[in-house]
């Protein structure tokens, strides 16, 4: 018998994880809900080649960022690799939006840098 897991939104629009145990005989069991917390943080790369960071809240569930302006940007999960292109880093291609859902992360920082001074980027978390 698999728990399994039903996402909904509801009526004041937050993302609801339902979890469910399967009864083994077509029938689930209704268990815990699981509600996320969106948050949008804009972190604005004011300086050209410098590294800035955006801490995650605890148990950070889906994280989406793209830039606000037609510019690339280099992000990183650890410091030091941005700001002067230094492996492991990723770039984001202008118009590219990055994003991962299903993940539990605590105690994460993203690092993010532009090789164009006045970039925003616009980082999207639910938590």
């Amino acid at each position: 018998m698999a728990d399994k897991s039903i996402r909904f939104v509801d009526s004041d629009g937050n993302d609801v994880l339902v979890k469910v145990q399967d009864n083994g005989d077509g029938t689930y069991s209704q268990g815990s809900y699981d509600s996320a917390t969106p948050t949008i943080y804009n972190v604005t790369l004011t300086n050209a080649n410098t590294e800035y960071s955006q801490a995650l809240p605890a148990n950070t569930r889906k994280v989406a960022f793209r830039c606000r302006t037609a510019n690339a940007i280099r992000y990183a999960w650890a410091t030091g690799k941005v700001a002067t292109p230094t492996a492991p880093y990723a770039t984001l291609a202008s118009g590219a939006e990055w994003a991962a859902d299903g993940i539990k992360l605590t105690g994460k920082t993203l690092y993010f840098a532009s090789p164009s001074a006045g970039v925003v980027v616009e980082l999207e978390v639910w938590s």
